[in-house]
């Protein structure tokens, strides 16, 4: 069975609250039905900000770990606020970590004998670079903490370990320039960690992201509401956008429908998310030609997306017409006009856009 593919979640901070904005799409890679599927995934550059943890200076007499943990400087809003963003923050973690595997594995053999893959296009090293371990620091801190995050908390405990020895090998590997000598020993030593860690490290994320994606999806509900209330037009119609085409993604996954399969999409629960998404284009259109708009969403751009909600959705029909073409696509894997990938592609971008226009 086909895993179901990820992309990072991105947080935003909207007077004191959230804008979450998770994805379950993929970029250009496709999983097959092998041991190596727990360590695929897809890679994205949507920029997330940092979430930092500060724990409470302790002056009193010495108290256990978890009631000095658990007693911060901040309110249970505050804390509530902090954890979600340094989840949001191990769920990328966590994409750009299976993304590295899977170029690892694309090098070397996935078995506990360290060896080549016949005939591999790239070189060992290929994709792999350092990640800081300390947001798995952090993480296992607040887990400790109120307010409760149940099922979250629980796996942030159990992937700590295999996910900093990952992360910590990544480095190792990044910084070293000698692997090949003495016949690929280091490379031997590095490969026993990364294959004692990485089937528990994927199946453990997979369960953390749909986690993550459970959290996020319900604050979208809660922020694009009071967006609406606030009166804030522009804003809300591109984080709509996003979350319709979301919705589009979700439901091809659903039927368990990649590139390598399209002609097998179902349409009846496509059409009507493309409509949806189609309106909230053209009610983005209709926000921003409106000056008033503009200036109440302090926005001094009329084309802050420049045609990026078209691209959008273009992308879906694409998709739609292939479909209705039953022609299957012919590289499954690499970006396809019609392929479920180009519009992962294209939403990714406008994610991008949207951190730069209403985050920075």
């Amino acid at each position: 069975m086909k895993k179901k593919h990820h992309m990072k979640a991105g947080y935003f901070a909207v007077n004191v609250l959230c804008l979450s904005l998770l994805l379950g799409g993929c970029t250009g890679k496709q999983h097959n039905e092998t041991a190596k599927d727990t360590v695929n995934q897809a890679d994205t550059d949507n920029a997330v900000r940092t979430a930092t943890y500060q724990a409470s200076e302790d002056t009193s007499e010495p108290k256990s770990t978890a009631e000095s943990e658990s007693e911060s400087e901040y309110d249970l809003e505050e804390m509530q606020f902090i954890k979600y963003n340094i989840y949001v923050e191990m769920n990328n973690y966590m994409v750009e970590m299976l993304d590295i595997l899977d170029d690892y594995y694309s090098v070397v053999e996935y078995a506990d004998e360290f060896a080549f893959v016949a005939d591999s296009e790239y070189t060992y090293k290929y994709g792999i670079h350092s990640l800081n371990s300390s947001i798995v620091d952090d993480a296992v801190s607040v887990a400790a903490m109120d307010p409760s995050f149940d099922k979250l908390d629980e796996l942030t405990l159990q992937i700590a370990d295999p996910m900093r020895n990952l992360m910590d090998t990544f480095s190792d590997i990044d910084h070293s320039y000698d692997f090949a000598d003495n016949q690929y020993a280091k490379a031997k030593e590095f490969h026993t960690v990364i294959q004692a860690n990485a089937e528990t490290f994927g199946e453990l994320s997979y369960e953390f992201m749909d986690e993550v994606s459970i959290m996020c999806a319900e604050q979208i509900v809660i922020d694009e509401q009071r967006m609406l209330d606030e009166g804030m037009l522009i804003t809300y119609n591109c984080s709509h956008m996003i979350s319709v085409t979301q919705a589009l993604l979700n439901e091809c996954y659903a039927q368990d429908v990649y590139d390598d399969n399209i002609t097998e999409l179902d349409l009846t629960n496509i059409r009507p998310l493309y409509d949806e998404l189609a309106a909230t284009v053209a009610a983005y259109e209709e926000a921003v030609s409106d000056k008033n708009q503009l200036m109440k969403e302090s926005l001094s751009n009329s084309t802050p997306f420049s045609g990026l909600p078209n691209s959008l959705l273009q992308s879906v029909e694409w998709m739609i017409k292939q479909v209705e073409s039953q022609k299957p696509i012919e590289d499954p894997g690499r970006e396809y006009l019609g392929g479920i990938i180009h519009i992962e592609e294209v939403l990714s971008s406008v994610i991008d856009r949207y951190n730069s226009v209403f985050t920075e």
